[in-house]
């Protein structure tokens, strides 16, 4: 399959994106392309194009311009997608990368390339003579690909010639061309893909299917200003919140992240370190280190971030060489060491637990004519909340931004639910806007297994619904997902301490709920109270949703008690959340909240 043909396939099977300046000038500047070739991406059309496609498209440019010059078959559009897991096995005959007999053995050779699992990650004082050792078998790649390049012998020695979809991938990092011209940043991000990170795709959709990550590559998307998403989120000093490229699992935990510059190396390794201030269990479990790298013009190197005291990170280590990759020698050590990086990544995923929040990605939802989106963000221990458009949300829940400004005032300083860092949540426009603290598990990942621990579930709750409802407010959305704790306060163990998320469902007491507003949980002709919500409503919610998790482990008359008065039907309901504090089961010691440490989410905790 020629160059011109291969080029063809990939323009249909990518959904062609509008021209933009930044298109045009990529695919002048890197690809081998004809001037017919570079007009099928000349779509005009009036939206702007996401980066991660244009970035796809360029890359299938590369790749066109790097069969042309192995003689061998297209990649398959492997790029850049967003957010784009391997999958499937690698042996597919007709690809025009396998054997003349039409077997693939790239299982075979990813499977004793990438040797047995390690036990654990290596030591961080380790880490340099890990990466820089030899793989555990000879590296396989194309002939013509080995031909093209020319290596020291005692480089030559750890590749063999081979065929098949992961011999390909390997001659494509090691010998495809990278022509530097036009714009520095995006040739480093075409660079970067092409050496590193569509091998660790490659390695991963090469392996059997218990042994693969499930790697999923996500690009940060400030390539173009015009992308209204998560991605390009700013702090509040201006600068991006998040790293230029992640690697995650296919659960979504975090396994590296890359920095990527015009041309200070220094800059994407700064750039590191302040996009991963923050250091938390909550993300990292018991890590050592997170894996990453920087790109800079025609360098690339490896790094790790590890844990400091205080909940900070330490400045980034280099744990390789610096490679110049228009260099074919350092180009093969930096094949070498991604295959020694993809060892480490699944290292890394089978040790994290399995309650790690996904830090640094974007959980997306939708609701009425809205969205929701989620950051767990890196740069600080907080998650960053958005609605949009803010008035269907509104509309939907009968929620005013001045009233849900006054709540997150009146109880910021109240433990039990989580606080707006700024103390207010913004509106710019119809975007809804809110840095919420602390970090907590998930209920799901801490159900109560004893009373002790049912009676401090419910006890942190409380606290959380009395200041909602000292300040005139109600909850109206109480369930598992909206339930959180605070991580154990040592490895041994610890009190986990509990608070209430979700305050943008909140509205003024005893008042009717608009039609369509009806969350999970609701009982007909129960948790309205003549047609309202009241205080009671949300006491009632409440041991409704946890009364499957209590009553298994509640054993007390006391607890039994308890758990009956606060299963009262709204109507018929005399106690408020303050009073069920100073039920003897709980053993609350300020119900006021002011004094009492078993709530969660205290003022500044992060």
């Amino acid at each position: 399959m020629s160059a011109q043909e291969i080029q063809e396939a990939e323009a249909k099977r990518i959904r062609l994106a509008p021209t933009t300046k930044w298109t045009v000038d990529a695919v002048n500047a890197f690809s081998e392309a004809s001037a017919a070739e570079r007009t099928i991406f000349r779509v005009p059309r009036a939206e702007p194009a996401a980066a991660r496609e244009i970035l796809d498209k360029v890359i299938a440019l590369q790749a066109s311009a790097a069969a042309g010059l192995l003689g061998v078959g297209s990649t398959g559009g492997a790029g850049a997608d967003g957010a784009v897991a391997a999958t499937g096995d690698a042996a597919e005959p007709g690809s025009g990368s396998t054997a003349a007999d039409g077997v693939d053995n790239s299982r075979e050779y990813a499977t004793q390339l990438l040797g047995p699992p390690l036990g654990s990650p290596p030591h961080l004082d380790d880490l340099h003579r890990f990466i820089q050792g030899p793989p555990a078998a000879q590296i396989p790649i194309s002939v013509d690909a080995l031909s093209a390049v020319r290596l020291p012998p005692a480089l030559q020695s750890h590749f063999r010639a081979a065929s098949g979809q992961l011999a390909f991938a390997i001659g494509a990092s090691l010998a495809s061309p990278l022509r530097q011209g036009g714009s520095a940043v995006v040739w480093t991000v075409i660079m970067e893909h092409v050496v590193v990170v569509s091998l660790l795709q490659a390695l991963d959709n090469a392996l059997p299917a218990s042994l693969r990550i499930g790697l999923v590559v996500a690009r940060d998307q400030q390539l173009d200003r015009t992308l209204h998403t998560m991605t390009t989120t700013k702090s509040l000093g201006g600068s991006p919140v998040q790293p230029d490229g992640f690697l995650r699992g296919q659960d979504g935990r975090l396994l590296a992240k890359w920095e990527v510059k015009a041309a200070s190396l220094e800059e994407a390794v700064g750039d590191l370190h302040k996009k991963m201030a923050a250091w938390t269990p909550l993300y990292y479990g018991d890590t050592e280190y997170l894996p990453c790298f920087a790109a800079a013009g025609s360098h690339l190197q490896f790094y790790a971030v590890s844990r400091a005291r205080g909940g900070m990170a330490s400045a980034p280590r280099a744990i390789s060489p610096r490679y110049n990759l228009t260099n074919h020698a350092d180009r093969a050590e930096a094949v070498m060491a991604t295959i020694k990086f993809y060892q480490l990544l699944r290292a890394q995923q089978a040790r994290y637990p399995a309650d790690a929040l996904p830090a640094g990605a974007v959980m997306r939802g939708s609701g009425p004519g809205f969205t929701r989106e989620l950051l767990f963000r890196t740069d600080v221990l907080a998650a960053r909340k958005r609605l949009s458009p803010w008035s269907a949300f509104a509309s939907w829940c009968g929620v005013g931004f001045t009233a849900l400004a006054g709540l997150y005032a009146a109880t910021a300083q109240r433990p039990g639910l989580v606080h707006a860092v700024m103390g207010t949540p913004t509106l710019q426009g119809d975007l809804y806007c809110v840095d919420l603290t602390p970090l907590g598990l998930q209920s799901s990942s801490a159900l109560p297994g004893t009373e002790d621990e049912a009676r401090l579930m419910l006890h942190g709750l409380l606290h959380g619904l009395a200041a909602i409802h000292e300040a005139g407010f109600v909850h109206r959305d109480l369930r598992w997902d909206n339930f959180a704790c605070s991580p154990p306060d040592s490895p041994t163990g610890g009190s986990r301490r509990w608070f209430l998320l979700d305050l943008e469902t909140c509205a003024l007491a005893d008042q009717a709920p608009p039609p369509a507003f009806k969350p999970d949980g609701w009982q007909p002709d129960t948790t309205l109270v003549d047609g309202r919500y009241t205080r009671a409503s949300d006491l009632f919610q409440l041991a409704w949703a946890v009364q499957a998790a209590c009553w298994r482990v509640v054993d007390s008359a006391e607890g039994k008690a308890f758990l009956e008065a606060i299963l009262t039907r709204p109507a018929l309901q005399q106690r408020s959340a303050k009073q069920l504090l100073e039920h003897e089961w709980l053993q609350c010691v300020d119900p006021d909240g002011m004094c009492c440490r078993a709530a969660g989410a205290w003022p500044g905790e992060r």
